[in-house]
C-alpha cells in the first residue's frame, strides 16, 4: 500500500470510530430523555398559559415523563382557552386517568421557566387514550402576586414617609430618648422608685406597707363576718338596738349618767 492510500484507511477509521461514538452517545442520551421510547399525545386547555412554551417538561407528580409537544392559539377570541399538546411516555399511560388535572408550575419564579404537572386520579376511572384530552387547573398567576407585594411595600413607603414628613418618627424618638434616660436613673438610683426597691429604708417602708394592708384586709374580713365588738354591732341588728335604748336610758337617768362620768375620770387619772 502506498503511503496515500495508507493515510485515507487511517482518515476512515477515525471517521468510523467517531461516528460510533457519536452514534452510542444519541442513542444513550435518547434512552434516558425518552426521545426512542413510544410515546403519546394528550391535550388540555387553559384561559392563559403565563409564557409557557413548546419543548416545557411533562412531569407525572414530580417524574418527567414527557414534554409539551405544541400549544395552539383559539380561533375565537378573547374567551376561548389555549389548546396545549402534550407528548407523554406510553410507559406512563396507566398511570393517568380520564380525571388526571393537568396544571401549569414554575421551574424558577426568576426566570419564569415553566412545566406542565399531571396529577395522578382515581385508579377505577379508565385509563386515557392517545389523543384524549384531561382535564385542568388555572395555574396562579405568580407575576400577579409579586406585582400586589411590591405595590403594598410601595404603600408602607409612602405612608412612612408621610409620617416623617409630619414628625411623627421624630416624636417617636423623643419618646424613646424619654424612656431611655428614665431606665439609666432608675439604675443610677434617682427617684423614688429606685429608693423604694434598692434602699433599705424603701425596703422596710415597702414592707410596712404590705404589713398594714394585710392587717387592714384581716379586719374588713372579720368585720364582714361578725367578728368582734364593731362586726357584732354591724352583723346582728339586735345588738344595735339594744345599745341604742341603752344610750338613749342614759340620757334620762341621773344615776347612770353619773357612773359613766366616774368611770371616765378613773380612766384619766390611769392615764394623765
Amino acid at each position: 500500500m502506498t503511503k496515500e492510500q495508507i493515510a485515507e484507511l487511517r482518515a476512515g477509521i477515525f471517521t468510523l470510530i467517531t461516528l460510533v461514538g457519536f452514534g452510542a452517545m444519541v442513542f444513550i442520551l435518547g434512552t434516558q430523555k425518552g426521545y426512542f421510547e413510544p410515546q403519546i399525545t394528550l391535550k388540555t386547555k387553559f384561559l392563559n398559559v403565563y409564557g409557557l412554551q413548546a419543548g416545557a417538561p411533562v412531569r407525572f407528580m414530580g417524574v418527567g415523563i414527557g414534554q409539551v409537544k405544541g400549544i395552539i392559539l383559539p380561533k375565537e377570541l378573547p374567551y376561548a382557552e389555549i389548546e396545549v399538546l402534550l407528548q407523554v411516555n406510553k410507559s406512563v399511560q396507566k398511570n393517568i386517568t380520564r380525571d388526571s388535572v393537568a396544571t401549569i408550575k414554575w421551574l424558577s419564579y426568576v426566570t419564569g421557566d415553566s412545566y406542565v404537572e399531571i396529577t395522578s386520579g382515581e385508579y377505577r376511572e379508565s385509563v386515557v387514550e392517545d389523543g384524549d384530552s384531561i382535564k385542568s387547573a388555572e395555574p396562579i398567576n405568580y407575576m400577579a402576586v409579586l406585582e400586589s407585594g411590591i405595590s403594598i411595600i410601595e404603600s408602607f413607603s409612602k405612608i412612612f414617609k408621610k409620617l416623617e414628613e409630619g414628625g411623627f418618627v421624630e416624636s417617636l424618638s423623643n419618646v424613646s430618648v424619654s424612656l431611655n434616660e428614665s431606665v439609666k436613673a432608675f439604675q443610677k438610683g434617682e427617684g423614688l422608685l429606685h429608693s423604694l426597691i434598692y434602699d433599705p429604708k424603701g425596703k422596710q417602708l415597702m414592707e410596712n406597707l404590705v404589713t398594714t394592708s394585710e392587717s387592714l384586709k384581716r379586719i374588713t374580713a372579720e368585720i364582714e363576718n361578725g367578728e368582734g365588738t364593731i362586726g357584732a354591732l354591724i352583723a346582728d341588728p339586735t345588738l344595735y338596738d339594744n345599745l341604742k335604748r341603752l344610750l338613749g336610758g342614759a340620757e334620762r337617768s341621773f344615776l347612770l349618767r353619773s357612773l359613766i362620768r366616774k368611770s371616765i375620770e378613773k380612766g384619766n387619772e390611769k392615764n394623765p
